[in-house]
C-alpha cells in the first residue's frame, strides 16, 4: 500500500489467483481511489470477476496470455514510458525488457528474471500485508516514537493518511435537559452511519470515537493522529421542544483548517432530513462521488414516528455501552433495558425495521451471555423475522440476520451468506467486517480472520472487544510474541481493567510454557477492590488447583458460597455451580467422592442447566467431566459423544476442539487411557488444541501423569524456539 501510494503507474499481472485475491481487489481499488494510471497485464486467460470488472472494464488491457510471455513486455514497456515522460519524467525504453531469446519455446517457461520478478512482485505483497497489519495495530495514543519505529522497519517514508478518510466526535449536548446527551450521540451515529455507506469514504467507527467528547479538551490534530483519519467532523445538537438546531463544522485536521461549516435550525420532524443533507454535504466536500443506490440509502428515513425513534435511540445507547463492556463481562440490565424501549418503539410504530434489529440483537445478547434456553433463542427468531419481512433489502437486516445466524445457531455459512449481501451496501462497518472475522475463525481460517480483525480495528482502533479477538486468535495459532503485543494494547486502552493483566500471561506465558509465575504476580497485584470479584476469585482458585495446593483451593470454594464460577472448569469456559470443584478436589486427593447432599446437589445444578439448554455443547461436556469424576463412566462417555456430535471441531473451530479435549478428560477419568492419549494426540495438531502449559500443570490430567506415553505427547506440544 506504500508503494501504490508513491507510484504514479500501477501494473496489475492478472492471474486466475490474482482475480480471486481479496488482497489484490483492495489494491486495485486503492489505486484507481489515488487516480493512478492502471494497466491490467493479463498472462492467463480469465476475465475479472465483477468486484475487479468495475474498476478494469474502463482501462486498456495488455493481453499477455499467448506465450512466450517475452514478446508482449516491449509494448508493456513502450506504454508505461509513455505515461511516465507525460510529466516529463522519461525512463529508458529498454528498462525491465529481457533480452529476446532465438528460440522460444511452445509452452511459456519463465526466465531467471522474471521468476525474480515475480518473486520480488510476491514480497512487495507481503511487506504491503504486513504493513497494513501493523499500521492497523498501532496504537492511537502512539506518539513520536511509534513513527520513528515505522520508519525504521519501513524506510524514511511513512503513507500518507486517506484524504477521503474521516471521523464524526461526539457531538455536544445544548440542550437544557442534560439526559438529552443520548439524542445528540444518536443524532453523531446516524450521520457517521451515513457516511460509512459511502464506498468511497474511510469511516472511524462509534466506539473508537465516543471518548472525544466535546466536553473534554481535546486537540483536533492529536485526534485525528490517533485515529489514522484526515478529516473530522464536530458538531452540537440543542432540541427544545419541537425544534432542534444542529450545527456542524468539517475540519481538514492536517492544517486545522474549516472545510465546510453550517447550522440547521429546524423543525423535530425534519431530523432525519438534516443527517441526510449532513452526509451528502460532507461527501462532496471529501470529493466522494455516491452512486445513486448510495443517495437512496442515506435519504431513507427510519420511521415516522419521533416518539419511537427517541425510543430507539435510548435502547441503542444502553447496547452500545452493553456491547463494549463485552470483553470484561456484561451486565443482564442493560439489555433488558434496551428491550423494554424497542418494544414500546415497535408499537408506536409496527414497521420500524432497525428498532426490531436492534431488538433481535438485544436477545441473541441474553442468549449468547445470560440464557441459552429455546425460548431465548425464539425471541431474537421473532424480531429477526419481522425485521426480513419488512423490508429484506436493507442492508442493516442482513447484517442483524447474520448475526442471529451466527450467535443462535452456529449456522457459519448461512450467517456468511447474509453478511456478503450486507457488506455490499456497508463497505466501511467495522462491525459487519469483525462478524466475517468471527466466521472465520470458527471455520478453522485463522489467518484470513487475522487479517479481517486487523482491517476491523484500523476502522475501530479503539474497540477493546475486537483488540481482545485480535490476541485470542494470535495466541490460539500460537504467536505468542504477537499475542502478547495486543494484550499490552489492550492493557494500555482500558487502563481500568486490572483483569487483562492476568488474562496477559495466561494466553501467553503460561499457555506456552506452563510457567505461572507472571501469572501469581499478576493476581497478588490485583487492587484490594477485587477481593470478591468471582472473575478474580476463579482465577485465584484454578491457580490453587495447579499449584497442588489443596487447602487453598477449598478455602477458595468456601469463600465462593455456592453459585457459579466464571467458566474456569474443565476446559467447557461456561459457567457451572462452584461444588463441581469440590468432586474435583476430592478425586485429586485420591478420595471417592460419595453420593452427599452437596455433591448430589452440584450435579443437579448442573444437569438442570443442560436440561433448560440441551444445545449448549459446552455444558453437555462439562457434564461428562462431572459424571467421570463420579465414576458414572458409560453416562459420562455418553454425554462426552453427544457433545461433539452437537458441536464438532468440523464445525467450529474455536470450541470444538476445548469440547473434544473433555473427551480426553473423560476417558482419562474413567480409566480408558488409551482412548485418552490418541484423543489428546489429534488435539496437539489443531490449532486451539490443546496447549504445552495446560497439558504440563492443569492437575485435571493427573490420571495419565505416570504414562510414558504423557510424556511423549508433552514433548509433541513443547515450544520449539
Amino acid at each position: 500500500m506504500q508503494g501504490i501510494a508513491r507510484c504514479r503507474v500501477f501494473v496489475l499481472v492478472f492471474t486466475d489467483h490474482a482475480n480471486d485475491s481479496e488482497h489484490v481487489g483492495r489494491e486495485v481499488a486503492n489505486a484507481f481511489s489515488l487516480g493512478l494510471a492502471v494497466i491490467p497485464f493479463r498472462i492467463e486467460a480469465v476475465n475479472p470477476r465483477e468486484n475487479l470488472a468495475y474498476f478494469l472494464e474502463t482501462v486498456q488491457w495488455f493481453d499477455a496470455a499467448t506465450p512466450p510471455l517475452q514478446k508482449h513486455l516491449p509494448s508493456l514497456t513502450e506504454h508505461v514510458n509513455r505515461l511516465l515522460s507525460i510529466d516529463g519524467s522519461s525512463v529508458p525504453a529498454t528498462t525491465d525488457v529481457p533480452p529476446e531469446r532465438k528460440a522460444e519455446p511452445t509452452s511459456f517457461a519463465p526466465t531467471m528474471r522474471w521468476i525474480i520478478a515475480v518473486g520480488l512482485l510476491a514480497l512487495a505483497a507481503v511487506i504491503g500485508a504486513a504493513w497494513l497489519f501493523f499500521s492497523a495495530l498501532r496504537s492511537p495514543q502512539q506518539t513520536a516514537s511509534s513513527t520513528d519505529t515505522q520508519k525504521a522497519v519501513l524506510g524514511s517514508a511513512v503513507p500518507e493518511i486517506p484524504s477521503k478518510s474521516i471521523a464524526v466526535l461526539p457531538f455536544e449536548s445544548l440542550s437544557g435537559n442534560k439526559d438529552d446527551t443520548y439524542f445528540a450521540d444518536g443524532v453523531q451515529d446516524e450521520i457517521l452511519n451515513n457516511l460509512a455507506k459511502i464506498a468511497q469514504l474511510a469511516v472511524i467507527s462509534r466506539t473508537s470515537v465516543m471518548q472525544y467528547r466535546a466536553d473534554q479538551k481535546r486537540d483536533l490534530r492529536q485526534v485525528a493522529s490517533a485515529l489514522g483519519v484526515a478529516n473530522v467532523l464536530e458538531g452540537t445538537v440543542r432540541r427544545n421542544g419541537n425544534r432542534v438546531r444542529v450545527s456542524i463544522e468539517l475540519i481538514d485536521a492536517r492544517n486545522d483548517k474549516t472545510t465546510w461549516a453550517d447550522s440547521f435550525d429546524r423543525d423535530l420532524t425534519d431530523i432525519f432530513a438534516i443527517q441526510s443533507e449532513v452526509a451528502q454535504t460532507v461527501a462532496t466536500k471529501l470529493a466522494a462521488t455516491l452512486s445513486p443506490e448510495e443517495k437512496r440509502n442515506i435519504e431513507k428515513k427510519p420511521t415516522e414516528n419521533l416518539e419511537a425513534y427517541d425510543l430507539y435511540l435510548r435502547a441503542k445507547e444502553l447496547l452500545v455501552s452493553d456491547r463494549t463492556s463485552a470483553a470484561f463481562g456484561s451486565s443482564e440490565q442493560p439489555l433488558v433495558d434496551a428491550i423494554g424501549f424497542l418494544e414500546q418503539a415497535v408499537r408506536l410504530d409496527p414497521k420500524f425495521t432497525l428498532a426490531y434489529c436492534a431488538s433481535a440483537e438485544a436477545h441473541d445478547l441474553l442468549y449468547s451471555w445470560f440464557d441459552s434456553s429455546p425460548e431465548q433463542r425464539a425471541l431474537g427468531d421473532a424480531a429477526t423475522d419481522k425485521a426480513v419481512a419488512l423490508q429484506p433489502d436493507l442492508p442493516e437486516v442482513r447484517l442483524a440476520y447474520a448475526y442471529h445466524l451466527y450467535r443462535g445457531y452456529h449456522g457459519y455459512e448461512r450467517a456468511r451468506t447474509q453478511l456478503a449481501i450486507a457488506r455490499r451496501r456497508l463497505p466501511s462497518d467495522s462491525k459487519a467486517i469483525w462478524l466475517e472475522a468471527l466466521v472465520d475463525r470458527r471455520q478453522g481460517q485463522f489467518e484470513k480472520a487475522i487479517q479481517e480483525f486487523s482491517d476491523a480495528i484500523a476502522r475501530d482502533p479503539r474497540n477493546s472487544v475486537f483488540i481482545e479477538d485480535l490476541a485470542f486468535t494470535l495466541s490460539v495459532m500460537r504467536q505468542f510474541r504477537a499475542a502478547e503485543q495486543m494484550f499490552d494494547r489492550l492493557i494500555e486502552l482500558r487502563p481500568d481493567q486490572p483483569i487483562l493483566r492476568v488474562q496477559k500471561p495466561v494466553f501467553v506465558t503460561f499457555n506456552k510454557t506452563g510457567d505461572d509465575t507472571a501469572v501469581r504476580s499478576a493476581i497478588a497485584a490485583l487492587p484490594e477492590s477485587m477481593a470478591d470479584d468471582r472473575g478474580a476469585v476463579t482465577l485465584r482458585l484454578n491457580l490453587a488447583l495447579v499449584d497442588r495446593d489443596w487447602r487453598q483451593a477449598k478455602e477458595v470454594v468456601e469463600k465462593m458460597k455456592g453459585g457459579e464460577d466464571e467458566g474456569g472448569f474443565a476446559y467447557g469456559l461456561v459457567n457451572v455451580p462452584v461444588g463441581c470443584y469440590s468432586i474435583l478436589l476430592a478425586r485429586l486427593q485420591g478420595e471417592q467422592p460419595g453420593v452427599n447432599a452437596s455433591v448430589a446437589e452440584a450435579r443437579e445444578q448442573l444437569n438442570q442447566k443442560v436440561q433448560k439448554a440441551p444445545g449448549n455443547a459446552q455444558l453437555v461436556s462439562q457434564l461428562a467431566v462431572v459424571d467421570a469424576l463420579l465414576n458414572n463412566k458409560e453416562v459420562a462417555i455418553s454425554e462426552a459423544k453427544c457433545a461433539i456430535e452437537l458441536l464438532p471441531i468440523s464445525r467450529d473451530a474455536v470450541d470444538g476442539p476445548s469440547i473434544e479435549i473433555n473427551l480426553a478428560l473423560v476417558y482419562a477419568w474413567t480409566n480408558e487411557l488409551g482412548l485418552a492419549f490418541e484423543k489428546l494426540s489429534s488435539l496437539t495438531k489443531v490449532p486451539n488444541g490443546i496447549f504445552y502449559g495446560q497439558l504440563k500443570r492443569d492437575p485435571y490430567w493427573e490420571p495419565l501423569r505416570q504414562d510414558p506415553r504423557y510424556e511423549k505427547v508433552l514433548s509433541e506440544l513443547a515450544p520449539r524456539d
